[in-house]
């Protein structure tokens, strides 16, 4: 039995070293984890098998190499500490269950993390920033203004509906016209 826990230890604990210095050098090959789609077939279970938490969705490649190496790991401990096979393995079994649904859980909160880094045009109106090129009268051209936006500075091609605006004049944007023009107006 002390064999079955070191072989598991070994084997998870390499693929799990492997696996974290290719997430580090940029080559996690994420993606390789197993998609598992349950069909209920003719008949209709009453239930949404893709709604909710699912037993399916646990399994990956990820969660399975740290279920099997906590599963070495705790049994191999366990059994040396108290040389009773079946506590080892209802230690082992426990250990390694709940080093996947940790790393599921894990590995599910990073995810949420995840950010598009695409600016919003729809949270431009009411923006503020400033002149960067003049923008002529009565929407006559077009200048240049810096807004800031989501922690960005963004360039847009801006028009006024006023007055002339001249460089560094603090502005509003009162109207998206495009995704890279604006119109908009001073500061007062």
């Amino acid at each position: 039995m002390l064999n079955v826990f070191f072989f598991c230890s070994v084997l998870g604990g390499t693929i799990l070293v492997i696996q974290t210095l290719l997430a580090v050098v940029g080559l996690g090959f994420g993606d390789l984890d197993l998609d598992v789609d349950v069909a209920a077939g003719d008949g209709d279970l009453g239930h949404d098998l893709s709604a909710g938490f699912h037993i399916l969705r646990v399994i990956s490649l990820r969660t399975m190499v740290a279920g099997i190496t906590f599963f070495g790991l705790a049994g191999w401990g366990t059994l040396v500490g108290t040389e009773s096979p079946f506590y080892a393995i209802i230690v082992a079994v426990l250990a390694g269950l709940a080093a996947i649904f940790i790393v599921y859980f894990l590995y599910r909160w990073i995810n949420t993390l995840n950010d598009q880094g695409n600016v919003s045009s729809d949270k431009l109106v009411g923006a503020t920033g400033s002149v960067y090129v003049r923008v002529p009268a009565h929407g006559k051209g077009a200048g240049k203004v810096l807004v800031t936006q989501q922690n960005r500075t963004m360039e847009y091609e801006a028009f006024s509906t006023g007055r002339e605006l001249s460089t560094g004049t603090q502005i509003t944007v009162s109207k998206v016209i495009s995704p890279t023009a604006v119109e908009v107006s001073e500061v007062r």
